[in-house]
């Protein structure tokens, strides 16, 4: 278990590869679906492993902070209700483990920040190496004999893939804002091209994936962290203004070449990205949407305080009649998944964190991996309209605790002029004081003393 294993340029201890691959990395669902490429298997994986998982964060409670056993205290407190409920009303213990599944992102958040506290674990560097690998490689797969138009594509298991010719759903290319931001904060703070070029990449993975709830999360999540990279003088109004022209003769040259070589190409994305602005146009796909909101909500205020629970699941759909009786009401949208089946108590326990981190979001003294994951976790609150958000997200907003609770004051304060370094200077910074160069300095000197020649 000493033993090192490097990758992307990261070094883990063996049993911390181990803990990460299969406790975090595998709940990423396109990477669970290289692995194991079936659904049932997938969803009883994750199913099985969050139970273990919630009893290991038990097991292990007074190991916890203050603040974190209060919130698995009040998670506990619902599952304990749930089970008096399916005991008194369905005579079994648990009867649908789903309305645990929905609770599990309350446990999950916790899990990863303890367990990056105990392993002292730096993470952000290898997700976004990580997150751009996984899509070329399920790309190179998958992805042959696709168009990238919005034709129906007939599959025997959907999988993460999306259902149309968009490919991967739009819940894992959500994902790709991670690196998206990562590369941007590479290239802004070291201004080389190499990390320009995978922010483009990136960027336009996202595009062509044609997912508006993707769209619309990425721009906020931009503007959040270009708001927060100027609060804690990371970024200078200076190199700011130079990057916006850079973007915007950047835009115009592609904007240009496109309208020649693809004419339509234009006016197909525009009204893509129209649907934004107007969400619940009858010939959109937001219609649903809106339509479980008006249906759904006079139910929930029925119930407010914790929701219909197991007899929500089980009754009948009152919109369509397609979907199995008993497999519960196939929510898009993540708020009105928790309203409904767990009342506000569990939206507000649910998505405590992200308020949390929105109330931080303002400070100024912030590390730059602290910057990039509050971006990134603020940019749920928007997804969460239109999805609900997968497993893995929630070990992001786990990850993004764990820096704001280990990140000192941010590296970079305000110099006389425009609050910038020379490149030269800033990178020789950057490599003395970023945390994962002293983890590994450490792992190799441990590794030497325990394996003496």
């Amino acid at each position: 278990m000493n033993r090192i294993v490097k990758i992307f340029n990261y070094q883990f201890y063996v049993k911390e590869l181990l803990v990460v691959f299969f406790t975090y990395l595998l709940m990423e669902n396109i990477f669970s679906w290289m692995v194991m490429p079936v659904s049932v298997i997938v969803l009883m994986y994750e199913k099985l492993l969050s139970l273990a998982i919630f009893g290991f964060v038990l097991y292990n409670f007074r190991n916890l902070k203050r603040n974190e056993q209060i919130y698995i205290g009040l998670m506990t407190f619902m599952l304990v209700r749930l089970v008096f409920d399916s005991m008194i009303n369905y005579g079994s213990v648990f009867q649908q483990l789903t309305m645990f599944s929905v609770l599990f992102p309350v446990c999950y958040v916790i899990y990863i920040k303890a367990v990056c506290r105990t392993l002292d674990l730096d993470l952000l560097e290898f997700l976004a190496k990580f997150y751009i690998v996984l899509y070329i490689a399920f790309m190179v797969v998958y992805g042959r004999g696709f168009s990238f138009s919005l034709e129906q594509v007939t599959m025997d298991d959907y999988g993460p893939f999306s259902g149309d010719s968009r490919i991967i759903h739009a819940r894992s290319i959500f994902m790709m804002i991670l690196p998206l931001l990562w590369y941007l904060n590479q290239f802004l703070k070291l201004g080389k091209m190499k990390h320009l070029g995978l922010f483009i990449f990136c960027f336009v993975v996202i595009l062509v994936h044609q997912h508006r709830s993707v769209w619309a999360s990425a721009l906020f999540s931009l503007g959040v962290y270009m708001l927060m990279s100027m609060r804690n003088h990371l970024l200078g109004m200076s190199k700011l203004v130079r990057v916006g022209l850079g973007a915007i003769v950047l835009l115009a040259l592609t904007v240009f070449v496109v309208s020649q070589v693809f004419p339509g190409f234009l006016d197909f994305m525009g009204e893509r990205f129209s649907e934004i602005l107007d969400p619940t146009r009858e010939d959109g796909t937001g219609k649903f949407r809106d339509d479980q909101r008006r249906t759904y909500f006079p139910m929930v205020l029925e119930r407010p305080f914790f929701g219909w629970t197991f007899e929500g699941f089980e009754m009948k759909n009152p919109l369509v009649d397609w979907w199995p009786a008993k497999s519960g009401q196939h929510f898009h949208e993540g708020y009105m998944e928790m309203l409904f089946y767990h009342g506000f108590l569990g939206l507000i326990l649910k998505y405590f964190y992200l308020l949390y981190l929105a109330f931080k979001a303002f400070s100024k003294r912030l590390s730059q991996e602290s910057i990039i994951l509050i971006a990134f976790s603020l940019a749920g609150l928007i997804f969460s309209f239109s999805y609900v958000l997968p497993f893995v997200f929630w070990g992001h907003v786990g990850l993004c605790l764990y820096y704001l609770e280990r990140a000192p004051a941010a590296e970079t304060e305000d110099e006389p002029g425009d609050g910038e370094m020379e490149d030269d200077v800033e990178e020789v910074e950057f490599e003395e004081v970023h945390p994962r160069y002293q983890v590994n300095k450490r792992r190799i000197k441990d590794y030497e003393l325990s394996n003496p020649k």
